[in-house]
């Protein structure tokens, strides 16, 4: 909670001309029923981004802002407050002008006694500078640096040690801090932003890779010695049997940083184990529990896709269906709708597999074919739950696409996902479900397609001049597709620098294809069976103003924020 008065944070807010009295007090009310900072239910509304909120508090605290992401953060200058400091005071160390002060970037510089005592431990002058949360937890990245020196670190430890003990090579192996390596791994992954920690035994080699913004990237080899005790490891935290070894296994756990101040941003970590020719394979998902999630417009939306969703999400029954491929974010973006919908007056059930997020006054059930409970089974028995909004998971079979439609019907509001490549193809998918056509008609509202891209590095970006190649091919695909979808003026690419790994990416966004049923479509969609064809909806959806998603990509191209090969990459996948 920041260091300023209800009363200051409001005249200050309201001043900006950003929010209005009644926002502020929209949110005060929220922020008091749920326990949550008031300052993220207003970022979370959409009534002003977190960058904007960090610069007015800046004027308030008389104190300048600053975006770690975009400089560079010498090792030294990091290395003067120790990370376990760091992370207890919420500061970080950016600049020592000499050596007598030291700027240090703080989520809240009202905290005076995190400065006098900073000033104190370091007998240096602090200049408090103001950022951003998700600034300040991306920054602590610094301190992780190189996995290789860490583990190298706690491997000589405790080889020295044990050579004193007279130990053989075999037992030193044995002897390794199974807790400090796995705790090493959590860390360093968290920091780079890894979404998956992927742990396998090759012949000669224990690999770890983790996956940052959608690639696989090697991390760090380590002894096949360690693969047991890992493994081992792993499943005690998983909850899952240790001595079962020739079936997959499925568990999860919570995962608190060391050394962190509060929970507020644990990651939950989904866990799978699988038998392997050489040895069990883990791998781990990381899902980032924020206090905050992120808005629509953080996903990506423009502005006519946000305004489409944000009427269809508004509406008090009806269905909305986010479709797309494993790992296009559609879980994430269903997950964005509840956390807005997420009121003290509305009561919201899910039922998914797996639960990813632990939502707070949300009813969420985890399918269990152990015990037989099914989509459709858990979605009959939340319907006896006086439910006004409901999340399926994913609508898979005929049985589950019926619940979900009769849930509608009878004054729902549905939210699921459905693979399909695009936005019109939802409905065909849904009829070879089995469901009636008029039924459809009736309850669906909005249908929003998405893939993500990687966004270009920030603080290495610059123009490039496209290739003739790269515009014959866009020709070529653009004819391919109605030739109505215009080229980008400018390119970008990242050049490569130290804050992205020289990848010249850092972080993803949605591009998305949202086609909202108007009376026209619903028209089209009441015909007979063998009329219906996902050709005829596509023109439909176009003639009703749908942007496709290579339009959509294209724009974020133009603007800056992908490269042309991300969009030609997810969109022809």
């Amino acid at each position: 909670m920041l260091h300023i008065p209800l009363g200051e944070l409001k005249k200050t807010l309201v001043g900006s001309g950003f929010i209005d009295e009644s926002q502020f007090n929209q949110a005060f009310e929220e922020a008091s029923k749920t326990d949550r900072d008031i300052t993220n239910i207003i970022v979370e509304h959409g009534d002003i981004s977190e960058e904007y909120l960090a610069e007015i508090l800046a004027d308030y605290f008389d104190v300048k802002f600053v975006s770690l992401g975009k400089i560079k953060i010498p090792e030294e200058v990091v290395q003067i407050i120790p990370e376990n400091l760091a992370k207890s005071k919420k500061v970080i160390p950016f600049e020592a002008p000499d050596d007598q002060t030291l700027k240090v970037a703080m989520e809240d510089p009202g905290d005076l006694d995190a400065i006098n005592f900073l000033e104190k431990s370091t007998g240096r002058k602090i200049l408090p500078f103001i950022t951003t949360a998700g600034s300040f937890r991306e920054a602590l990245g610094v301190y992780k640096k190189s996995i290789a020196k860490d583990f190298t670190k706690i491997i000589e430890e405790n080889v020295a040690r044990s050579k004193a003990e007279g130990k053989d090579a075999e037992q030193m192996a044995k002897d390794l801090p199974v807790i400090n390596i796995l705790n090493t791994i959590m860390e360093y992954a968290i920091s780079q932003r890894a979404s998956d920690v992927h742990m396998e035994m090759l012949p000669k080699e224990f690999l770890v890779r983790f996956r940052i913004d959608g690639i696989l990237r090697d991390i760090v080899s380590l002894s096949p010695v360690v693969h047991p005790a890992i493994v081992a490891r792993v499943k005690i935290l998983a909850d899952i049997k240790i001595d079962e070894h020739r079936l997959p296994q499925d568990g999860r756990f919570r995962y608190e940083s060391e050394n962190s101040a509060d929970d507020s941003h644990s990651t939950a970590v989904r866990v799978s184990v699988i038998p392997a020719f050489y040895g069990e394979k883990v791998v781990m998902r990381l899902l980032e529990e924020s206090e905050r999630f992120l808005t629509l417009e953080e996903l990506g939306l423009s502005s006519r896709n946000f305004t489409l969703v944000n009427k269809a999400i508004l509406q008090p029954h009806g269905m909305i269906l986010s479709t797309g491929p494993t790992g296009s974010g559609k879980t994430t973006s269903l997950y964005t709708i509840l956390h807005i919908l997420n009121r003290p007056e509305v009561n919201i059930s899910t039922i998914e597999d797996p639960i990813e997020y632990d939502v707070k006054r949300v009813n969420q059930i985890q399918v269990n074919p152990k015990i037989n409970l099914t989509f459709a089974d858990g979605l009959r028995s939340l319907l006896r739950q006086d439910p006004d909004i409901l999340m399926v998971g994913e609508i898979r079979d005929k049985e589950t696409a019926d619940m979900a439609i009769h849930s509608a019907l009878t004054g729902h509001l549905v939210l699921s996902t459905l693979h399909t490549n695009d936005a019109p193809g939802a409905i065909p998918r849904m009829i070879d479900m089995g469901v009636e056509p008029f039924l459809l008609s009736s309850t669906l509202n909005l249908v929003v397609a998405q893939r993500l891209v990687r966004k270009i590095c920030t603080n290495c970006v610059t123009t490039v001049k496209m290739t003739d190649d790269q515009k014959k091919q866009l020709e070529q695909t653009i004819k391919a597709l109605g030739g109505k979808i215009k080229l980008p003026g400018k390119i970008y690419k990242g050049k490569g620098c130290q804050e992205c790994g020289g990848s010249g990416f850092k972080g993803r966004i949605g591009i998305f294809e949202v086609m909202a049923i108007t009376p026209e479509m619903q028209e089209i969609m009441a015909t007979k069976v063998s009329e219906l064809s996902e050709e005829k909806i596509r023109v439909q959806a176009l003639a009703d103003g749908m942007v496709t998603m290579m339009e959509d990509g294209f724009m974020k191209v133009e603007s800056g924020i992908t490269t042309l090969e991300e969009v030609l990459r997810v969109t022809s996948e």
